[in-house]
């Protein structure tokens, strides 16, 4: 069976992120930080977090007059 590898750190046993260590140890969580000054947000899309200017364009249920967000087979919940 697969088992998850634990720190390579003395005593640790929290799961291996990159290295052989755990984020506590040193290992880097890969994602990107927004480019705005001052801004620790993730970044979403082009550098840059949703409050800077990142768009994220969601997909809009099917049914007439309805702007919902769609969230199973082209339909919204209300129309789900």
């Amino acid at each position: 069976t697969w088992t998850k590898k634990t720190c390579s750190s003395e005593g640790c046993t929290n799961v291996v992120i990159q290295g052989g260590v755990c984020v506590k140890h040193g290992a880097k969580k890969f994602r990107y930080e927004c480019s705005a000054d001052g801004c620790t947000n993730n970044a979403v899309k082009g550098g840059v977090c949703i409050r800077h200017g990142a768009k994220v364009k969601y997909k809009k249920c099917i049914s007439e007059g309805c702007t919902n967000k769609v969230v199973e087979g082209g339909v919204c919940k209300r129309h789900g």
